[in-house]
């Protein structure tokens, strides 16, 4: 088979100290173990096989930022399967309709927000923005591995469930104040203990707002109803992101088929 590779720059370029700012993605063997992702252990297959094989430069996956990790994944999928993708509901405002089905829609239309220029990877919510609490908080961009181990942590388990927000919100945290090098349970006893519930919704929707870089969840795509243009999809990362149809893959196919009768050389 024919490897082909494309350089991928990071969204958080500048801010690694030792993987690079422009990695080079290969496709990879139909043999691979890309065909054996599990939604059980999708981040773990990722990270410690198949990027290990895309990927030419030899970097610890697991100290990604969360953002490139999925950066990374989306590049890895249109590489290897095309832009095309199926999905099973397209979400219509102008109509307000819900279109059930199987739709090929295009990847290409999730947006990314890119990191602006200057981030430092030092997120500050000051004291003047909550009601009561009396300490400016740091925070950063969590890597996927901060991520992983944010869903596993006991101490956020409430029943059969993970508070996910509370968890992730806890391992982005650097700083409280003067106090650094806070464990995750170290923060979660401060911010239970002396965070009124306003401003722990406070704390929330500024790490939603300050932290809000990287592919979005959606993409756009024609309303099946009406034909509206602006309708939606999800595109979440998935092992189901990796699984394409037949539909798909012909729709690749023919759109290559057609760049090369357009351009023969």
């Amino acid at each position: 088979m024919a490897v082909n590779s494309e350089k991928v720059e990071l969204l958080g370029k500048g801010l690694y100290d030792s993987i690079p700012d422009v990695l080079t993605l290969q496709s990879i063997p139909t043999a691979s173990e890309l065909e054996f992702v599990s939604s059980e252990d999708f981040e773990k297959t990722m990270l410690d096989s198949i990027l290990p094989q895309a990927v030419q430069e030899d970097i610890n996956f697991r100290q990604l930022l969360e953002i490139d990790f999925h950066w990374l994944c989306r590049a890895l999928r249109i590489l290897n399967y095309g832009p095309y993708f199926t999905t099973n509901a397209i979400y219509c405002a102008d109509c307000g309709k819900t279109s059930l089905g199987e739709y090929v829609v295009d990847l290409r239309t999730v947006e990314c927000k890119p990191i602006p220029a200057g981030f430092t990877n030092d997120i500050v919510i000051k004291k003047e923005e909550f009601l009561d609490f009396k300490d400016d908080i740091h925070m950063k961009l969590p890597t996927i591995q901060e991520v992983i181990n944010s869903e596993s942590d006991p101490a956020f388990r409430m029943g059969d469930s993970t508070n996910t927000v509370l968890s992730k919100l806890c391992y982005s945290i650097t700083a409280i104040g003067n106090r650094k090098d806070l464990a995750p349970i170290d923060i979660k006893m401060i911010i239970e203990k002396t965070m009124s519930p306003a401003d722990y919704v406070i704390l929330q929707n500024a790490q939603s707002e300050y932290a809000d870089f990287g592919l979005r969840a959606a993409g756009t795509a024609a309303c099946p109803k009406c034909g509206s243009k602006d309708a939606a999809f999800l595109a979440l990362i998935t092992d189901k992101f990796f699984r394409p149809t037949l539909g798909d893959l012909r729709k690749w196919r023919d759109d290559r088929n057609q760049r090369k009768d357009k351009d023969p050389a």
